[in-house]
């Protein structure tokens, strides 16, 4: 099977809305953006009426600006990968945090069992999340400077290594492997 690798920049063509409900949005807003925003403030208004009520005066920021944030952050591109939105990586986290990722055994032959999940003192560093609530760590501009030595000094004299690549054909390896399993049999 061949694998096929893109070395450009993909590019997207998306549809865009100029105007909605009579207001002109003027270069035009990304449809599928519109679409998760409607669905996030759909999500978030069901979420909140059962706990504060319909909205009122005093209320409408708390129903307003939240999917309103969500939407114009989590649209925007992933920072560690271009293709995928930052909500996608917020789910994943989020997912990896609860859940961590199933190993894979024997490319699938049997199911991880649940003590060979990682951890999930090992997946959050609770440590660092203890010393960022109690202050402990110290601001990058507090910190003193620390001079590491060249790794290489570190690491002591260099070796070096005599290796020889052969390429061994068809009629060598069945010639070494009669010899070796004459030598089994005999």
């Amino acid at each position: 099977m061949r694998v096929g690798r893109t070395l450009t920049h993909h590019f997207e063509i998306e549809t865009r809305q100029y105007d909605l409900l009579g207001i002109d949005l003027g270069e035009g807003a990304r449809r599928r953006m519109i679409i998760f925003g409607v669905v996030i403030i759909l999500l978030w208004v069901a979420l909140l009426i059962p706990f504060i009520g319909v909205p009122k005066k005093p209320t409408v920021s708390l129903y307003v600006v939240p999917p309103f944030v969500i939407t114009a952050f989590g649209w925007r591109a992933g920072k560690h990968h271009e293709r995928r939105r930052r909500v996608t990586e917020w789910a994943l986290a989020v997912r990896y945090a609860l859940r961590a990722h199933r190993p894979i055994i024997g490319l699938g032959a049997r199911a991880a069992d649940k003590t060979e999940y990682l951890p999930w003192r090992e997946r959050v560093a609770t440590q660092k999340v203890a010393n960022l609530a109690k202050a402990r760590v110290t601001p990058e501009w507090d910190r003193e400077a620390v001079v590491e030595l060249d790794p290489q000094v570190r690491a002591g004299a260099d070796i070096t290594v005599s290796q020889r690549a052969r390429l061994l054909g068809a009629d060598h390896v069945q010639r070494v492997s009669r010899r070796t399993s004459g030598k089994r049999h005999g």
